[in-house]
């Protein structure tokens, strides 16, 4: 009862290769900002830290890190990358390499960063270690979501996948006023770049790309069922999968998690 419609693949700006990257960075510093300012993740931190515990795992790659994603507020939640015990390595198809390279000289001892293109659906075998996908497994049509899934069990890597959108009307209610919220946030987005400014506010292509690609986003997420049915005969039962919603509060909206590893082989 949660979701208003079956999935449609419609097109998102941000997918485009042709999409200029001082706007594209613009979208991605801003999609950074909304997940980092108020911890959006927060939520699936305990049943993260129970899967790098129990599987000891001591590497991360994360897929279309975007610019970064929610590892600035992660890292210091996760016990292995607090602790140095496991390593987290960013990369992405089209890598925003400014915010990203501002992320490794900050963070240089827990955070490397991967400049050249990496593809989900086929991950070079030397980027070895649990992959993490976040707000981005929508991008992908089913053929290709359940290409990146089998590619980390081909190659026995555990994975893990969180949405923060749903196809619900308070998630697309609240896209529509995504643009007033770019207008607001953006003085306060580090690193500092006019392009973003004049991408902004002189000619205000980024606050519209971010509510058209928000609600395209919510209205590609997959719904826990669409992926159990994805997961099936992946791994041939040596795969242990868990997948479900993480309500936030009491609202009918949370975060859409799967997470996949081998059933015996440790990971790392």
């Amino acid at each position: 009862m949660w979701y208003i419609m079956r999935r449609l693949h419609l097109f998102e700006l941000e997918d485009s290769p042709h999409l200029p990257s001082p706007i594209r960075n613009g979208i991605t510093d801003f999609l950074e900002f909304a997940v980092v300012a108020p911890h959006l993740y927060a939520p699936i931190v305990p049943r993260l830290n129970h899967v790098f515990e129990h599987r000891q795992v001591r590497h991360i790659i994360d897929l279309c890190a975007g610019g970064g994603g929610p590892w600035k507020r992660l890292r210091n939640d996760l016990n292995g990358i607090r602790d140095g015990r496991t390593r987290l390595q960013l990369t992405d198809l089209y890598p925003n390499v400014p915010a990203l390279t501002k992320l490794k000289v900050g963070y240089g001892d827990q955070i490397d960063v991967v400049v050249e293109s990496v593809s989900a659906m086929d991950v070079p075998t030397h980027l070895d270690g649990f992959r993490t996908l976040f707000s981005s497994f929508h991008h992908f049509r089913p053929a290709q979501a359940r290409a990146i899934l089998a590619d980390a069990v081909e190659k026995g890597q555990g994975i893990a996948v969180f949405e923060s959108t749903l196809r619900h009307p308070l998630l697309l209610l609240y896209m529509l006023l995504t643009p007033l919220l770019v207008l607001l946030a953006t003085p306060f987005i580090r690193p500092f770049r006019w392009s973003r400014l004049f991408w902004t506010y002189l000619i205000p292509v980024i606050p519209f790309a971010v509510m058209f690609d928000g609600i395209v986003s919510c209205l590609r997420t997959y719904t826990v069922a669409e992926l159990r049915d994805m997961t099936k005969d992946l791994g041939d039962g040596h795969y242990t999968w868990d997948i479900g919603l993480e309500r936030i509060g009491p609202l009918p909206v949370g975060i859409t998690y799967l997470i996949g590893y081998p059933s015996q082989a440790e990971l790392g």
